[in-house]
């Protein structure tokens, strides 16, 4: 028995230190502080701060109050799993952060081995040479602008001579083009040429005025005009390519270069008509010649598609911008007086020619480095009359100052309201590459 009583005071020992300090009112108004060890329904033990124990009758008790242990252990515990909570919680974001970063280098390092890939298929370091026969047409400035002199000078002459072609100004023409083009990494080279030779037959009729107003018998001679001209248009490119951002399939280009244009006609005009009563014979020959030079530059860009492995699209769309002058002979022998006479007519001007130039070729590979392609060329350019003048009289320049003013200023009135004037060049051509890799 006495066994079970020292255990039960050690439990209540134990119990003592887990429930803290207790304070018990009596009704006399005395109090007792300590820990309450036991108690029965008469009884309450406590325990003393000094060790010693008492025994207080319930019938005494006023009121018990008991230490909120639990009140303090609670705030301590609660802490502790927020703690916890919120370390969790960053460890989670944390890991997912890692996770989020080690997927965004994955996909990082896959970016730069698909693009260092795409960089190593689209170098490239050859040599291409290019050559194509076609047809086309072509149109410069000069037989148009004398047509207009013409009309000009029904407006602004006293003469009252007027020649009216219904040849096209357009020339059909057998062409050809040279190509040499060098590719290195982002950079291209390109020179390139075409030559367009043409024939044409000329028509129309020619008004000719017979005496002038003071003679005893003036009037107007109509002939037919007949004849044929030849024509040659040369153009040649030199270009530098440059690729921002290279690709194996789809090549993007900014392209500027130099550019020159050349053309040339001879022509033959025979104009044929009845001899006048007053013995008058309007025939005449005519051989004329003219040039023309327009140098400058271009800008625009350029593209290459390669597809289904043996297949090539490559395309150019480039604005012009030239200048240059053009001058126009005509010699012409007429038969109003025996045994003939002989008669000079000139232009020269200078023009401001801007337009644009659009190539598109389509290449298929036949063998190793050889293939064969189909090309489209339109260039188009829109010419504006600068300074000239009109030269006549056997050579020599007018004296008389109006003339002089109509011969500068004539022309470039009425040449914008009558002509819209072009010098184009179009073709389609067929040829084959060869290349060379380095």
């Amino acid at each position: 028995m006495k066994h079970l009583i020292s255990l039960f005071f050690v439990i209540i020992l134990f119990v003592n230190i887990a429930l803290g300090s207790e304070t018990v009112l009596l009704k006399s108004g005395e109090k007792w502080e300590g820990s309450i060890l036991a108690q029965d329904k008469d009884t309450i033990t406590i325990k003393l701060p000094d060790g010693k124990t008492k025994v207080i009758p319930k019938s005494k008790v006023k009121k018990i109050s008991f230490a909120k242990k639990s009140e303090t252990t609670i705030p301590q515990k609660e802490p502790q799993i927020a703690e916890i909570n919120q370390k969790l919680k960053a460890e989670a974001e944390l890991a997912q952060k890692q996770k989020q970063e080690t997927l965004e280098k994955k996909i990082s390092e896959e970016k730069q081995k698909h693009r260092e890939e795409q960089l190593s298929k689209s170098k490239r370091h050859y040599l291409e040479g290019s050559f194509g026969l076609g047809s086309g047409q072509n149109q410069s400035e000069l037989r148009p602008f004398f047509q207009t002199i013409q009309i000009a000078g029904l407006f602004f002459g006293s003469g009252g001579d007027l020649e009216l072609q219904s040849t096209p100004y357009k020339t059909k023409q057998q062409n050809a083009t040279g190509r040499l083009f060098y590719a290195w990494d982002r950079f291209t080279f390109e020179l390139r040429g075409t030559e367009a030779r043409g024939n044409f037959n000329a028509g129309g009729f020619q008004s000719i005025s017979i005496g002038s107003g003071s003679s005893s018998s003036s009037g107007t001679a109509v002939n037919a005009l007949f004849g044929n001209g030849d024509t040659k248009f040369q153009k040649a490119s030199a270009r530098v390519g440059f690729t921002p951002y290279p690709h194996p399939v789809f090549d993007f280009q900014i392209v500027a270069g130099v550019e020159r244009i050349w053309t040339k006609m001879n022509q033959e005009v025979d104009s044929i008509g009845a001899i006048a009563s007053t013995g008058f014979n309007p025939s005449r020959v005519n051989y004329r010649e003219s040039t023309s030079l327009l140098k400058g530059g271009s800008i625009g860009i350029g593209y290459e598609w390669k597809f289904w492995e043996r297949f090539t699209l490559q395309g150019q769309v480039l604005y012009l911008d030239m200048q240059g002058p053009s001058s126009f002979r005509s010699n012409e022998f007429s038969f109003d007086t025996s045994p003939f006479k002989y008669r000079q007519f000139g232009l020269d001007y200078q023009w401001k020619s801007t337009g644009t130039e659009v190539n598109l070729k389509f290449s298929t590979k036949i063998k190793d480095d050889v293939s064969i392609f189909v090309e489209a060329s339109n260039m188009v350019l829109k010419n504006k009359l600068g300074s000239g003048y009109i030269t006549e009289n056997e050579g020599g320049r007018n004296s008389d100052l109006s003339q002089v003013l109509i011969s500068v200023y004539a022309p470039q009135i009425i040449i914008p309201i009558l002509l819209d004037s072009k010098t184009v060049l179009t073709y389609m051509q067929v040829g084959a590459n060869y290349r060379f890799n380095f």
